[in-house]
């Protein structure tokens, strides 16, 4: 492949996915990484933060929607909710679809990803224009740590665990994450390819379930083609939701409906053996 009209992510020297471009639309180097966008005609546009897939027009809506709609669907009307990362915007245009939500903060560290996003990904990133939304540019495990009991449902858009998301993946952040939710509050963190990123899966599920209980830790999955092995995972940590409960449906989607969301949290059997 001529590497001029390819983009290549290489996942630890061991796998790789690329997509055909035809022009580079953004290419800058940030205070925190090297931000890239691509027009490609088989993925749409697509977001590249230090040389891997993060967002593509095509699929987008699959991990949005997946991010989102299952804690909005077993949390009682959350009035504040907080997104950390997620400086694509994506998560944000979906949590505004809900009109009993008062306040939507993001919390992200990085403006030009957002700015990025605002210009070259602007269905994607809508939602940052609703009036009921606040663009926080902070860490967001500092910014978590100083919030005890303000938020109705928080939602962890994070990137893979390096650099500054590192700490996003330790249980000290879980633990905040969990003392700024009000009583009846909820959380979703996003935890990686189990496939590909077993360790971190698990010790993700394995932290989770120290600090908010091993009964409120519910695992769920979704396939997004442009991420490292196609089956990722999310983690909703929810008291006394039981994962085989009927969802409410939600207008308008394009993936996740109640029968998604039934099926999402049945985990394949080999990683119920991994969790073991």
């Amino acid at each position: 492949m001529n590497e001029k009209e390819w983009f290549i992510e290489i996942f630890e020297d061991r796998t790789a996915f690329s997509v055909r471009y035809d022009k580079k639309l953004f290419d800058k180097q940030s205070d925190f990484q090297r931000v890239e966008i691509f027009e490609t005609q088989a993925m749409g546009r697509v977001l590249i933060l230090n040389g891997c897939f993060m967002v593509t027009e095509k699929d987008a809506f699959v991990y949005h929607e997946m991010l989102v709609h299952p804690a909005m669907a077993v949390t009682r009307e959350p009035k504040k909710v907080l997104i950390i990362g997620g400086g694509d915007g994506g998560a944000v245009t979906e949590v505004i679809k809900y009109p009993h939500v008062d306040s939507v903060t993001l919390c992200e560290i990085d403006p030009m990803v957002v700015e990025a996003c605002r210009e070259y990904l602007p269905e994607v990133s809508a939602g940052l224009d609703d009036p009921r939304v606040e663009v926080v540019y902070r860490d967001g495990a500092a910014f978590v740590q100083e919030r005890p009991n303000q938020f109705d449902l928080i939602l962890v858009d994070s990137t893979d665990p390096v650099g500054p998301a590192k700490i996003l993946f330790e249980k000290s952040f879980y633990q905040w994450v969990m003392d700024s939710l009000r009583e009846g509050g909820n959380a979703v963190f996003q935890t990686e390819s189990p496939f590909f990123m077993e360790d971190v899966f698990c010790e993700a599920v394995k932290k989770l379930k120290k600090v908010f209980g091993s009964q409120s830790v519910h695992p769920y999955f979704a396939t997004i083609p442009c991420y490292p092995g196609g089956l990722w995972s999310f983690c909703l940590c929810a008291e006394g939701f039981e994962p085989g409960q009927a969802a409410p449906e939600v207008e308008s989607l394009r993936y996740y409906d109640r029968r998604v969301h039934q099926a999402a949290f049945a985990a394949p059997v080999f990683v119920k053996e991994m969790l073991r």
